[in-house]
């Protein structure tokens, strides 16, 4: 639904290399300056390798902070 804010779950997965991520599943990246953390949503299921991490926008959306 255009406008909506996305469900961001309490569980949601900290973003890690050799991980399949399936279409629509979510991670978390630890931001140091921010002290927050990006919440990033997975729009192309991949195994995740160092060139496929967020915010790599062929593979992932942001979704908000947390």
């Amino acid at each position: 639904m255009p406008g909506a804010t996305p469900y961001i779950g309490n569980a949601t997965r900290i973003w890690e290399a050799n991980v399949h991520w399936s279409l629509y599943s979510q991670c978390g990246i630890w931001d140091p300056k921010g002290r927050g953390v990006d919440i990033f949503e997975c729009i192309r299921a991949h195994d995740s390798t160092q060139f496929t991490q967020p915010p790599n926008g062929v593979y992932w959306r942001y979704v908000a902070r947390r």
